[in-house]
């Protein structure tokens, strides 16, 4: 919710205890009933929306870079394996597996990291009894896939976040631009004959919707103030 919008919708806050507060006025006109429940709706709509678009996905970002640090320490522990028993054995296919650096796999887009540490994982497994005197276990080859599938349910999950929040953005916008009709189009005119029936329940009402800039402190009421005729 930006600044206009906080602003807005605490006026909104502000009307519905207006109409709180005078609960006779309520009870005694159904328009007037309707108009609020409402409004009391919408108000309840847009503290929802509020909630969920001001979900961020740092956490979840921090999680997903702490799991790919994991991935790639994993698969350069591996690699070194593999690497130490290509020298020995002069396999030239476990060498080419195992040519990778820490610089290359941070910068590779997620989908060829996947693709590298599978092949690295491929190559390890069938050796895993060689590769145990460099240092390399079956549990470490083993998570090789472990992580990789842990770390590639993470951008799912973020990207829905995302959309979560984009359409709550989309949504809110649209209720508050149904709030703020309904109290112009609706309410301020079932409260006008009240500016000569009851001149400071309408004054009371007026202050209710004026609209409190919280930045700077300026006050601006959407309602005709001029004094009855």
């Amino acid at each position: 919710m930006n600044k206009t919008q906080m602003n807005q919708f605490n006026m909104m806050k502000s009307v519905d205890q207006f109409f709180t507060n005078h609960q006779s006025l309520v009870s005694t006109n159904p328009a007037i009933v309707a108009a609020v429940n409402k409004l009391k709706s919408l108000i309840s709509d847009i503290n929802s929306l509020s909630n969920v678009q001001a979900v961020n996905t740092k956490a979840d970002s921090a999680i997903k870079a702490e799991v790919k640090k994991r991935l790639i320490n994993t698969a350069l522990k591996v690699a070194g394996g593999l690497s130490a028993q290509a020298a020995a054995t002069g396999d030239a296919r476990l060498k080419q597996a195992a040519d990778i650096t820490l610089s290359e796999l941070n910068v590779m887009r997620e989908a060829d990291l996947l693709i590298k540490i599978r092949t690295i994982h491929e190559a390890a497994l069938p050796i895993a009894a060689e590769l145990a005197v460099w240092g390399v276990a079956l549990s470490d080859i083993d998570d090789l896939i472990a992580i990789a599938d842990e770390y590639s349910t993470q951008s799912p999950a973020i990207r829905n976040l995302v959309a979560k929040t984009e359409q709550a953005t989309t949504d809110l916008k649209a209720r508050m631009k149904e709030a703020n009709t309904l109290l112009k189009d609706t309410l301020d005119a079932m409260m006008l004959p009240f500016k000569t029936l009851q001149p400071s329940l309408y004054g009371e009402y007026l202050n209710a919707r004026a609209i409190v800039d919280l930045g700077g402190g300026r006050t601006t009421a959407p309602v005709d103030t001029k004094p009855a005729e």
